[in-house]
C-alpha cells in the first residue's frame, strides 16, 4: 500500500504555468478587441468621407458643367463628421482631348472636366479616400 500525502493542492510550478498560460490568453483576447474596434472606427471614418465625397459629387451635378470651375473648388474646407476632424479638398481640372480630331482648334473650351475630391482625418496632408469623376458637356458623368 501507498502511502498517501498529508498535504493536498497546487504545487508553486503549477501554479506558475497556469497564471502564465492565462495571462497570455487574457492578452490575446485584449489585443483582439483592440483592433477590432480601431478597424470598426476606420470602417465608420471611411464610410462618412464616401458621404462627404459623395455631396461633392451632388453638388457637382447641381451646379452644372459651366459652373464647375469657378464654384466647387476647395481646399481643406474643416468637416466635424461624428465629433471627429476630417479636411475636404476638391480639384476641378479641365483636361482638352488632343486624339478627338478638333485640336488644337478647340483649347478655349475644354472637353471635359475632371473632378476629383480627396478626404483627409485629422490633418490635411492625412488623405485617406479621394475619388474622380469625369464630367462633359451633356452633364453626363462617368468615373
Amino acid at each position: 500500500m501507498i502511502p498517501r500525502s498529508s498535504t493536498t493542492g497546487f504545487t508553486l510550478v503549477e501554479v506558475m504555468i497556469s497564471v502564465t498560460l492565462l495571462g497570455i490568453i487574457f492578452l490575446g483576447t485584449v489585443q483582439y478587441f483592440t483592433v477590432s474596434r480601431w478597424e470598426i472606427e476606420k470602417g465608420t471614418r471611411s464610410q462618412m468621407a464616401w458621404i462627404s465625397i459623395s455631396s461633392q459629387f451632388e453638388r457637382a451635378l447641381y451646379l452644372g458643367y459651366d459652373a464647375l470651375l469657378d464654384s466647387l473648388p476647395e481646399t481643406s474646407v474643416p468637416l466635424l463628421l461624428n465629433n471627429v476632424q476630417g479636411y475636404r479638398t476638391t480639384v476641378v481640372t479641365a483636361i482638352d482631348d488632343t486624339l478627338d480630331g478638333v485640336a488644337p482648334d478647340d483649347t478655349d473650351v475644354p472637353d471635359y472636366l475632371k473632378v476629383s475630391v480627396y478626404f483627409a482625418w485629422f490633418d490635411p496632408g492625412n488623405v485617406s479616400d479621394s475619388a474622380s469623376v469625369f464630367f462633359t458637356p451633356q452633364r453626363s458623368w462617368r468615373y
